[in-house]
Order: C-alpha cells, then sequence, then structure tokens
C-alpha cells in the first residue's frame, strides 16, 4: 500500500475519532480513489469497507450495501480473511431482507470461528436465531 494511502487513512482515523465523521468519509473516499487509481485491490476493499461503514452509520443502506459488497468481492481474492468477514457483517447489517442477512451473518461467523474472534462470532449470534 503506498504512503499517499497510508497517510489518508490515518487522516481517516484521526477524523473519525474526532467525530468529524464527513471529513472521514472524503479522506476514505481519496484512498479508495488512490488504491483504484493504483490497482491496490486490498487498499482498495479497506477503504470501501470504511466507507460502507459510515453509510451504515448515516443511515444510508443501499449505499452501505454497494461499498461492503465491492469491498467483499475485493477481499475473497485476497489472503484477508478478517477483512472479508468484517465486509461480510457490513453486508448483513445493511442487506434488505432477512434470508440475505442470515446468509452474510452465517458466513462472517464461520470466518470468525476460524480466526478465533470470539466477539465477531458472539455479534453474530445474536443476529441469528436460536
Amino acid at each position: 500500500m503506498s504512503s499517499q494511502i497510508q497517510i489518508e487513512f490515518g487522516a481517516a482515523r484521526r477524523h473519525r475519532a474526532d467525530g468529524r465523521t464527513n471529513d472521514a468519509d472524503l479522506a476514505y473516499r481519496r484512498a479508495a480513489e488512490l488504491a483504484r487509481s493504483r490497482e491496490d485491490p486490498v487498499g482498495l476493499a479497506h477503504a470501501l469497507r470504511h466507507i460502507a461503514d459510515l453509510g451504515l452509520e448515516r443511515g444510508a443502506l443501499s449505499e452501505a450495501w454497494r461499498h461492503a459488497s465491492e469491498a467483499t468481492d475485493l477481499y475473497r481474492k485476497s489472503s484477508d480473511r478478517l477483512g472479508l468477514a468484517n465486509a461480510i457483517r457490513l453486508m448483513a447489517l445493511s442487506a434488505n431482507d432477512p434470508q440475505t442477512a442470515k446468509s452474510c451473518w452465517l458466513e462472517a461467523r464461520a470466518l470468525y470461528s476460524t480466526l478465533g474472534v470470539a466477539a465477531g462470532v458472539n455479534e453474530c449470534d445474536s443476529h441469528l436465531p436460536d
């Protein structure tokens, strides 16, 4: 990942920590543009996942779904299983129908379980029927 992309990620994290979500969103979008232009699929997936998360916070479910879906497709081609689980989690949260959400929760749960991420497994379980 290039230093310019890392600089944008750093700025986005600082903005988000300061409660400046609009500025964080812009920084993540700049990172996504840079990653796309430099053919950096993992950097792009990471930026898109954060853009999806911010969209979800705003209640922009279709936007969150779109970005999380693209991030998921990119993560599937990488070795970043945690990034994949996190992107699928965002798809579950932004899904517009219960069956799609359930499918996403089950897949994310399996990944979190394999990775030993108990908090992720617990969150997935909380969204799945008994």
